[in-house]
């Protein structure tokens, strides 16, 4: 199936299954549908993986049927695949043709699965499931991509996608993304001193924050990205002086992740949350500082944390145009009427930044053919036939990778938060809590929000238990715990007021 070719769909509703092409509804996924149509196509829908297992008969009984599984989450236990399982591609490789000097085979089919619970929330509403699956195909189309099978997928291919993406692209160095990956900000939560629960609150955010900062400000190039002054000294656990301040980069227009000495004084209480982590530990030492957070350093109001020296950096003074063409080609399209399943599909980029070189991967297929010669066979829940598992091992470095990129994000965001948070409590306004790239401030009335910012709504009865967690009556954010969890905490917790 081309990128260019709308292909053919099939969806998987509470009360059958639904073929676009002639309309008709049946009770289960027909392989002899699949095979006898020319043109490859999409299955889509919610909780498909009963329903392609309820096929594994029919394709341990063809050869030609190859079917694709992955895993996210827990690891293989006595040969047990478990975790979040579900299928990603079904093909079929037909038979050789013609005369015995121009024997060929003909292209393989190829239908591919969209699991949309990988996207967004469930529903079994067909227009919704349609919209979704068209919005997820289109968005393929319009950057010129195969269709991919989870929003992981979406990010490698989405990159690389971009007009400016050239052939000769390296990733960033390998000893400079290890670095960089065990420093990663990631997201900044903090809590007001005494802050246990409001009658009434507002809730405000940067929007699309990600996209919106990547295509606002430069980002390091990996061909460009260096160890820069005394990093061997570092690597030994010395502190020396290379820089006596961070000018000099920030003039050069450095951008990426400094080693540098500070000194760190006591932080009144009451403004704890509006220093990043590292900063609130008391006394003089040698910290991992991204570039965004200097301009945290150099507020006049918020002055107990002093940069002594620099000792070395993980810059590059190059930006990175494909980036910021993907963010501002990102925007543009959550600017459009799409369905909210593209979200988790283009944000997936940013976390691509930051993909290990070293980690191997696992594929497993479900087919009649006799056992791959470097498979191991395995067992898959509904699946009563052979399972084989083989690892793939990485031989190069993912050409996306460029973990100092990622971190520069998620450290604006933070930056940007603290920023508005310290404006706001300037201004006399209490700031409640700092929750990633939003803000919960004890008001009423805002005054002129600064841009990229938005107003999202005022939020009732709101407590947080712990600092990554938001409970009101009409907003509830609990990362990390399925939505189910979400409601028994909520019943749980109303039964006690």
């Amino acid at each position: 199936m081309k990128p260019s070719e709308k292909p053919r769909r099939i969806f998987c509703l509470s009360n059958g299954v639904l073929d676009t092409a002639t309309g008709e509804l049946s009770s289960e996924i027909p392989l002899s549908v699949l095979l006898a149509t020319g043109e490859d196509g999409v299955i889509a829908g919610f909780n498909l993986y009963p329903r392609i297992c309820s096929l594994a008969l029919g394709i341990y009984g063809d050869e030609g049927w190859t079917a694709y599984v992955h895993r996210q989450g827990e690891r293989i236990r006595d040969t047990h695949v478990r975790g979040i399982i579900y299928y990603s591609r079904l093909t079929y490789r037909f038979p050789k043709v013609g005369g015995r000097h121009e024997r060929k085979r003909p292209r393989t089919k190829k239908w591919r699965i969209l699991n949309l619970e990988l996207f967004c929330e469930y529903t079994q509403d067909r227009e919704e499931i349609e919209h979704a699956t068209d919005s997820l195909i289109e968005l393929a189309r319009l950057r010129n991509v195969t269709l991919p099978y989870s929003p992981g997928s979406f990010g490698g291919k989405m990159l690389r996608g971009s007009p400016l993406w050239t052939r000769d692209r390296k990733p960033a160095p390998w000893f400079i993304s290890d670095a960089a990956r065990e420093r990663l900000p990631g997201n900044h939560y903090a809590l007001r001193a005494g802050f246990r629960k409001v009658s009434e609150a507002v809730y405000v955010d940067q929007k699309s924050s990600h996209h919106s900062i990547a295509s606002t400000i430069d980002l390091p190039h990996p061909h460009w990205l260096r160890a820069r002054g005394r990093f061997r000294a570092v690597e030994a656990g010395e502190s020396p002086v290379w820089k006596v301040s961070a000018e000099q980069l920030i003039h050069k227009r450095h951008v990426g992740l400094l080693i540098a000495t500070v000194d760190c004084r006591t932080i009144p209480e009451k403004h704890l949350h509006l220093y990043p982590k590292w900063a609130q530990v008391r006394g003089e030492r040698q910290v991992w500082v991204w570039t965004p957070e200097l301009r945290l350093l150099a507020d006049r109001l918020y002055d107990k944390v002093k940069l002594i020296h620099v000792s070395a950096a993980l810059t590059s003074h190059h930006a990175d145009d494909v980036i910021s063409e993907y963010a501002q080609w990102s925007l543009d399209r959550l600017n459009e009427s799409w369905h909210p399943a593209i979200k988790p599909a283009l944000l997936a980029a940013y976390g691509m930044l930051a993909i290990r070189s070293s980690a191997g991967f696992d594929t497993y297929t479900l087919h009649g053919r006799s056992k791959p010669p470097r498979a191991d066979r395995v067992k898959l829940p509904l699946v009563d036939g052979a399972v084989y598992r083989s690892t793939i091992e990485r031989k190069w470095t993912p050409s996306v990778q460029n973990v100092i990129a990622r971190g520069v994000i998620e450290s604006e965001t933070m930056t940007r938060s603290l920023e508005f948070a310290r404006t706001l409590e300037s201004s006399g306004i209490p700031v409640l809590q700092v929750y990633a790239d939003g803000l919960i401030a004890d008001t009423r009335e805002l005054p002129l929000m600064p841009p990229g910012w938005r107003w999202a709504g005022v939020l009732a009865n709101v407590s947080a238990r712990t600092s990554n967690s938001i409970v009101s009556t009409n907003l509830v954010r609990m990362p990390g715990i399925p939505q189910g969890r979400r409601v028994a905490h909520l019943d749980k917790r109303s039964a006690c007021l």
